[in-house]
């Protein structure tokens, strides 16, 4: 409305609304900060009617993140027939392609991170680490732990999944911590790319 009716002002103020949940920043995106649809207040919308409308506005800046805020509801959220979240082809085809491809980006870091974790029978019976009979089995174990707790778990929310607190014990936590990080941080630089918006933020 504020588009059409040429409320320049107010369509500034609601764009620097949407830069504090839909940030453009690695840094910007840290535990206990309010990101995504939560911004529009209740009844919180449908991540795809907010990436229609961002579409529609051309709010480029928004939308590596909001593609990724569609993804992370999966295919029947995509493929949602409710008025105002039906995706056009084009744009639910890169949706679905990005999804995959962090998909496959985390599960690749997942099986990097347990191969070059000091895998080693752990203290701790809860721990990923301590599981199997042999050294093979153990990163397999390990490695299914991370892969489903960095790609489907917390709703396959890849970039604000927290491994190392929930799946390793807090000695191999400190061996995971920075490392997972680290992946969290490309898969997010990638997000422009896999969802076809611009080769990088900088682009953006």
């Amino acid at each position: 409305m504020a588009t059409k009716y040429g409320f320049s002002d107010v369509r500034e103020q609601l764009i620097d609304s949407i830069k504090e949940t839909y940030p453009t920043k690695w840094e910007d995106t840290g535990a206990g900060k309010v990101v995504g649809e939560s911004i529009f207040g209740s009844p919180i919308p449908h991540p795809n009617a907010v990436l229609n409308v961002f579409l529609e506005q051309d709010v480029k800046f928004a939308l590596p993140f909001a593609a990724y805020r569609a993804a992370v509801g999966g295919f029947s959220s995509l493929i949602s027939d409710k008025p105002g979240t039906v995706l056009s082809r084009l744009v639910l085809a890169s949706t679905i392609r990005g999804m995959k491809a962090i998909q496959a980006q985390s599960a690749l870091f997942a099986h990097l991170l347990v191969c070059n974790l000091s895998l080693r029978r752990c203290r701790d019976n809860t721990c990923a680490v301590n599981v199997g009979l042999n050294p093979a089995e153990l990163r397999m174990g390990a490695l299914n732990k991370i892969y489903y707790a960095s790609v489907l778990g917390d709703k396959g929310d890849v970039l604000y999944s927290r491994l190392p607190e929930n799946i390793v014990c807090v000695d191999c936590a400190k061996i995971t911590e920075s490392a997972y990080g680290l992946g969290c941080e490309i898969t997010w630089k990638e997000l422009p790319r896999v969802f076809r918006v611009a080769k990088s933020w900088e682009e953006v």
